[in-house]
């Protein structure tokens, strides 16, 4: 008796360290998954250039009421933006970025104060394991940006984050702003090709990706890491 009352313990136990909400991030399809640049790291994501947008897809294997949020701080928010989809100007709630998972009266509220910005989110009770939430993230300058997990339900929930989600996002090789790496966007660097003087802001056209003020082979191979890239 003495034994199956500890196999109890440890099957619930176990049933409860997998029942979980979660994260996943992927590309602007919202299918693609992000690499990670260590897989022995699982919340660092591989480099990405600025203007890339990227999805973060809240997922759960419960069928429970569960409320949580991502949130970007402080000077992190120089480096990354939130935003979500569709709003209702009734209801104040976002509704495209909700699935039909996360249930019928779950919702999606824009949080917004002094060095905080993110979404809260609230499943309902009538909710069902699968993808409850999708929020966008856009780079907006070189650096790293930190958004954070929260799940209120935690002790100390609403004050510090489950964990951070971190990118990191280097200058754009998309020179000509048409989303995708291509020859377009190469004939910009060869027509610089070899110049010096390169300086800020322009770093001559955005060509000069090492900020040494020359134009050399250096770029051209910061230039392939990218070849064929999209940033939607």
């Amino acid at each position: 008796m003495k034994g199956m009352f500890y196999f109890l313990i440890i099957f619930c136990m176990a049933s409860a360290a997998s029942a979980e909400v979660s994260t996943r991030v992927c590309l602007a399809d919202g299918n693609t998954p992000l690499e990670l640049a260590d897989p022995n790291a699982p919340f660092v994501y591989r480099d990405i250039m600025v203007g890339t947008r990227l999805t973060i897809i809240v997922d759960s294997n419960l069928s429970e009421m569960w409320n949580g949020g991502l949130l970007i701080t402080g000077t992190d928010r120089d480096y990354g933006v939130l935003s979500a989809r569709d709003y209702n100007d009734i209801t104040s709630d976002w509704e495209g970025s909700r699935f039909e998972a996360a249930g019928y009266r779950s919702s999606v509220l824009e949080l917004e104060e002094l060095d905080i910005h993110g979404f809260d989110m609230m499943s309902h009770y009538t909710s069902v394991a699968g993808d409850w939430f999708i929020i966008d993230y856009t780079a907006i300058s070189a650096g790293s940006c930190n958004v954070g997990f929260y799940d209120y339900s935690w002790p100390d929930g609403m004050d510090s984050p489950v964990y951070d989600i971190t990118f990191s996002h280097v200058p754009s090789r998309d020179f000509n702003n048409d989303a995708r790496v291509d020859f377009a966007d190469f004939s910009v660097l060869a027509s610089h090709w070899q110049e010096t003087g390169c300086s800020d802001p322009n770093w001559c056209e955005g060509t000069d990706l090492d900020a040494d003020g020359n134009i050399d082979c250096n770029d051209l191979v910061l230039f392939a890491h990218y070849w064929l890239e999209k940033t939607e």
